[in-house]
Order: C-alpha cells, then sequence, then structure tokens
C-alpha cells in the first residue's frame, strides 16, 4: 500500500513539471506569429459560370 502511495505522489510530482508536460503533449503551445504564413486568395476557373455540355439522348431511343 506504501509503495502505491509513493507511486502516485511521484506521478503526480512528475506530472506537475512544465517539461514533463510538454513532452508528453498535455501542454497546448501556441503558434509563433512568425511562422504562420497567409494563405493565397481563392480564385474561381475561367468559365466558372457556365455548366459542363452534356449530350442529350433522342427520344426515339
Amino acid at each position: 500500500m506504501r509503495r502505491l502511495f509513493l507511486l502516485v505522489v511521484l506521478v503526480c510530482m512528475a506530472g506537475a513539471c512544465g517539461l514533463t508536460k510538454k513532452n508528453l503533449g498535455l501542454e497546448k503551445t501556441a503558434p509563433d506569429a512568425s511562422n504562420v504564413s497567409a494563405k493565397e486568395a481563392l480564385i474561381l476557373p475561367p468559365n466558372y459560370h457556365q455548366r459542363p455540355v452534356v449530350e442529350m439522348k433522342k427520344a426515339e431511343e
């Protein structure tokens, strides 16, 4: 029982350390403003408003 208590205490102490949280991925990090890149604006292809031509089947067939 004493070993379990010591193990729990050690885990809590290790989890309280900021470096341990960062290494385990438990701490969120904000992106650096100098590393964030702006994306280019989206452009529409030419003749985007036109529908594709679909051949109609003859009514006789």
